[in-house]
């Protein structure tokens, strides 16, 4: 229910955000630039003129329709920008890994989610989309390293956030920092070519001169809120992380019954995942990733590796024992705890939820 609450708040957040950025831009190309430049003309034939810029140039309803459409739009693009990054079409093969998808997602009652499995060697699985409509991507790095137990862990894990529904607003999430992205970019593509106009060919010096009122106006009074997406996006995934995560793995540990499987396979993904990049690019499916993960590329297969018989449970609470009396406790900056709370604390978690399922038996 918390997690729920939280949810609902971050939306309204991103909500109230797009909002503000859509009625920037109608204002700033449906009055702004339309009024100071016919502003100009008329004080240039009459010597005055009188300009009324606090309003909107669309009807209130107009307005929220075009933000409802600008949302749909982040849900949709978000989605398409993540999967970008591999290749080929999310087919519905009846290969192993669809089938346990398929078993665990009528466990929990739900629509079943597309399966894309990229050939990558990266130990890496993260869901995008909504309820109704989510693709979970598995890549063969992943089913080389874990047994059956724990890869069946680790989808009932993504299985969770589709069942609770953050894995639509990580997705939108996604957008916000692409557009973040491209303004940087932009902003500083215009910087360039301000400061040396001698490497623009004539037509490009003459589309710099001719468009450079609308540039600068632009950027003054929009690209503001383009700076704040990053910011947005950075203040949800935080706010969310820990609840998200600690929730997924408590729901895969009921949903499978085997909370040791899903500590070992944490433990694995840990020792085998590098510390991913921080840019935009990474930081985009970051977030999605069961663990933080470099991003994911590569063509879809239908090969699978073989995935490995169930390791014997006495040999996953050493790997897992092991693991916790090595961990250190964490310093001030953790890295990828942005996004994730410390793969530690998960481990910890759930080794103390295999231990009370012992002490029942």
């Amino acid at each position: 229910m918390i997690l729920r609450l939280r949810i609902g708040a971050v939306l309204g957040v991103f909500v109230a955000v797009t909002g503000v950025f859509v009625l920037a831009l109608l204002w700033a190309y449906g009055v702004l630039v339309p009024g100071l430049v016919g502003g100009t003309i008329v004080y240039l034939q009459h010597g005055t003129v009188e300009l009324d810029l606090v309003r909107l140039p669309v009807s209130r309803l107009t307005a929220l329709v075009l933000i409802g459409g600008f949302l749909a739009v982040q849900t949709y693009y978000g989605y398409q920008r993540v999967l970008a990054g591999t290749h080929g079409s999310a087919d519905d093969e009846d290969h192993a890994i669809a089938r346990t998808v398929r078993r665990l997602a009528m466990r929990t009652d739900i629509p079943e989610p597309a399966v894309r499995v990229v050939a990558d060697e990266t130990a890496s699985c993260y869901t995008v989309g909504r309820l109704t409509d989510a693709t979970i991507v598995v890549t063969t790095g992943l089913v080389d390293r874990l047994d059956a137990d724990e890869l069946e862990a680790v989808l009932a894990h993504e299985i969770a956030h589709v069942a609770n529904r953050d894995v639509t607003l990580m997705t939108i999430t996604t957008l916000f920092l692409e557009i973040a992205d491209r303004a940087y970019h932009a902003a500083r593509l215009a910087r360039r070519a301000l400061a040396e106009p001698r490497d623009l060919s004539d037509g490009g010096r003459i589309a710099l001169y001719w468009f450079l009122p609308l540039v600068a106006l632009t950027y003054v009074f929009v690209a503001p809120l383009l700076w704040v997406f990053p910011a947005v996006a950075d203040w949800a995934t935080r706010t969310l992380s820990r609840s998200r995560e600690f929730a997924a793995d408590a729901a895969a540990a009921r949903i499978t019954g085997n909370p040791l499987a899903l500590a070992s396979a944490l433990v694995i993904l840990a020792e085998t995942t590098g510390t991913p990049e921080t840019d935009l690019r990474t930081a985009k499916t970051r977030a999605l990733c069961i663990v933080p993960t470099d991003l994911v590329t590569g063509a879809d297969t239908s090969s699978l590796p073989r995935i490995v018989r169930p390791t014997a449970d006495a040999r996953r609470r050493e790997r897992v024992t092991s693991w916790l009396e090595a961990a250190t406790p964490p310093g001030p900056v953790d890295d990828g705890s942005a996004t994730h709370p410390p793969v530690d604390d998960r481990v910890r978690r759930l080794s103390e939820m295999a231990a009370e399922r012992r002490g029942r038996a």
